[in-house]
């Protein structure tokens, strides 16, 4: 049973004004509240899906402060950089919906689903609070301590939402898998001077093509898989991983045009904001679009997913029959079952959440068998 020492910091840790009860035995037992959490929200969805300038005059950029959280993803620190997510880092599934279908035209289902994992495995949906980037003392543990009795890791986290093969990131076993990484964009920039388009505008060879992702993606597959040892390209990581590539070209492109400058790319990947005279792609983008993206990037030098044996050989998955393989090893494998061990309100958020996860997948929800802690 949980101390009173323990209940009253846990209660101070909170932020709110709210009581919580665990039941005797296991700290990773059945969580009780006599008092409900925080209900998620509905996103508001705009009926504007269109083409749009992004900032408006309403989030100007502002560089992050010292205890501001950032995290791995480009986009989203962009997004908190403007203002369309809470400058501090610290954020609601909600917010997180809004902020990349305003900023970026990102399809609800698909904001949702991605929103609703970042929440399931690295923040507290009790609380409905997650960061964007590390640890943060505005976010306390789980109630119960069912994830452990440290507060949620945030997205920058190895395992379960971040993993290896990032663009711009190390892998954590071999270097800093949270901040920009110039030696790895330039080795972008590279693959961008070879298999560029031509611009006008901007220049030879500083337009960032389909061909550019696919020579780049491979070349950091045979680059990882030699130099991290425990290399792990399981395949859920194996389709965000070919996701991210996507999304760099199907939402940092401009919507007038389609086309991804330099320019353009360093402005979200160094700087962290929004180029001079952005406009959000014309029409919503979906886990179809990302899908088909995706796969034209692999196809071009076709891999499985897998993962490296001790002896630095990478064996491939045997994928599982399932409803979705990536589904089943996102949300089924990687996050923690004792999620399924709570009651009350705090175990209706976890079932939101588990329901946005599996919709784009067009999967039947599968409660999660994952290890906690880690």
């Amino acid at each position: 049973m949980l101390s009173l020492l323990q209940t009253v910091l846990l209660c101070a840790g909170s932020l709110i004004s709210r009581s919580v009860v665990c039941p005797a035995g296991s700290l990773m037992g059945t969580y009780l509240a006599e008092q409900p959490g925080v209900p998620i929200s509905i996103p508001v969805t705009s009926n504007c899906t269109g083409i749009k300038k992004i900032p408006d005059d309403d989030h100007p950029f502002i560089a992050p402060g010292p205890d501001d959280q950032r995290g791995p993803c480009p986009g989203l620190n962009t997004l908190a950089n403007h203002g369309y997510l809470p400058r501090n880092g610290i954020v609601t599934f909600a917010q997180i919906v809004e902020a990349v279908g305003e900023g970026f035209n990102m399809e609800y289902d698909l904001a949702a689903a991605l929103a609703a994992f970042a929440m399931l495995g690295r923040g507290n949906a009790y609380l409905d609070l997650v960061s964007i980037g590390g640890e943060s003392p505005l976010i306390p543990p789980l109630p119960g301590f069912i994830d452990g009795h440290h507060a949620p890791y945030g997205i920058s986290k190895h395992g379960r939402f971040e993993g290896d093969m990032s663009i711009t990131r190390q892998d954590a076993a071999i270097g800093d898998n949270v901040n920009f990484q110039e030696d790895l964009y330039d080795e972008l920039l590279l693959y961008t001077g070879k298999y560029g388009d031509d611009s006008p505008v901007t220049g030879n060879s500083s337009i960032v093509t389909l061909k550019v992702m696919q020579e780049f993606k491979y070349s950091r597959f045979l680059e990882d898989q030699v130099k991290n040892p425990v290399l792990e390209y399981h395949p859920g990581r194996f389709a965000t991983s070919y996701g991210e590539a996507a999304f760099v070209l199907e939402f940092f492109a401009n919507g007038t045009d389609g086309k991804l400058s330099v320019p353009a790319m360093g402005s979200f990947f160094r700087y962290q904001t929004f180029p001079q005279n952005f406009y959000r792609r014309p029409s919503p983008a979906d886990i179809g679009v990302i899908g088909w993206t995706s796969h034209r990037i692999m196809i071009a030098h076709p891999l499985r997913p897998g993962a490296n044996a001790p002896n630095g050989t990478y064996v491939p998955d045997i994928v599982p029959r399932s409803c979705d393989h990536v589904y089943y090893d996102l949300a089924v494998k990687n996050l923690p079952a004792t999620l399924m061990t709570t009651t009350g309100l705090f175990r209706k958020n976890i079932d939101f959440l588990l329901n946005k996860t599996a919709t784009p997948f067009d999967c039947p929800v599968i409660p999660p068998i994952g290890a906690p802690d880690i």
